[in-house]
């Protein structure tokens, strides 16, 4: 029963593993621009930082404005992060500060891009960080959007993530799990 109880945990922890290692994107086409969000990876470790790129690129062959984009020199994607249940976890940027707008000039073939990462702190709905929390293992969905000013269109791209527990907390769950099994 320990040798069967063993290879479960890990055959479990190498698929997490392997999955843990791809690069997690997604893409949406709208009116020639391709928009395109990615994560570093699909599976994190509880506590590890997420990397999220938000791009976009003039796939249309033709110069390509966006308007009303925000102007600030610390970016212009609007990122969202909920859990299942659809709960505001963190936002990047709760309101439009006080920058104002620009046009998005972008050529045929073109691409802008901003990186962000996340620390796994749900902020609590504010851009205070005295209330924030650390997030607990579960599936987590990230939307990424360009900034816009209200009377334009926003094209949201979004991934899934998992949030698991560090390896050594598996493992001393196992371990414990072993040693009551014993006892018993």
């Amino acid at each position: 029963m320990k040798t069967q109880l063993f290879a479960i945990m890990l055959v479990l922890g190498l698929a997490g593993c392997a999955k843990a290692n791809f690069v997690n994107s997604n893409s949406v086409v709208q009116d020639g621009i391709e928009y395109y969000l990615q994560t570093d990876k699909a599976v994190y470790d509880l506590g590890e930082n997420v990397r999220m790129l938000h791009r976009v690129t003039n796939v249309s062959g033709n110069l390509v404005d966006i308007e009303g984009v925000l102007n600030c020199e610390w970016g212009w994607t609007h990122f969202i992060i909920t859990d299942d249940g659809n709960n505001d976890i963190w936002e990047y940027l709760h309101g439009p500060p006080p920058c104002g707008w620009t046009t998005l000039h972008l050529e045929p073939d073109e691409s802008k891009e901003y990186q962000k990462t996340w620390n796994m702190m749900n902020d609590n709905g504010t851009d205070r960080t005295l209330d924030d929390f650390p997030v607990g293992p579960g599936s987590y969905n990230i939307k990424a959007e360009l900034f816009r000013d209200g009377g334009y269109e926003r094209v949201p791209v979004s991934v899934s993530i998992e949030i698991i527990p560090e390896p050594a907390t598996l493992l001393l769950l196992g371990l414990g799990g072993l040693l009551l099994r014993k006892r018993d």
